[in-house]
């Protein structure tokens, strides 16, 4: 399902307290957008992941450092603990990377999401929807969107 993702915003449900930064980055072969999240306080630690595998995706003190390059086809946040070591690399799959005409950088969220672990393992995330997406016709099997 697509659902529109605003770039420097965290979930209200996770973070009580966070603070965020946006800047624009153009430079050769760099353009987009950057934002920094730092979270100060949370409700309670998010985990995911299977019982005896869970991973702490936010907490008090963890970082999130996220790129939506214009013109492309994903989004990337870096999740930090409060350490500063590296929790997972997540990539959005995205149909649409832009900037609202309130000057808010957004991605449209696809069916995709791949995570990257510091072991290295890569995981996929809500195949299902994208087999639903393909099934239905939202989603092409040479990759294109159909709105």
């Amino acid at each position: 399902m697509k659902k529109r993702k605003y770039l420097g915003r965290y979930n209200s449900d996770i973070g009580k307290s966070v603070s965020a930064k946006i800047v624009r980055a153009d430079d050769i072969g760099i353009a987009g957008y950057a934002s920094r999240i730092e979270v100060h306080d949370v409700h309670r630690p998010y985990m995911v992941g299977e019982a005896g595998a869970e991973v702490c995706i936010a907490n008090d003190g963890y970082s999130e450092l996220a790129f939506l390059p214009d013109g492309e086809n994903w989004q990337l946040t870096a999740i930090y603990d409060e350490r500063g070591d590296i929790v997972e690399w997540y990539f959005d799959i995205t149909s649409k990377n832009d900037v609202d005409e309130d000057g808010h950088p957004y991605c449209d969220d696809l069916y995709l999401d791949a995570v990257l672990m510091p072991d290295g393992r890569i995981l996929l995330f809500d195949e299902d929807e994208l087999v639903d997406a393909l099934n239905s016709g939202s989603v092409s099997q040479e990759g294109h969107i159909e709105h």
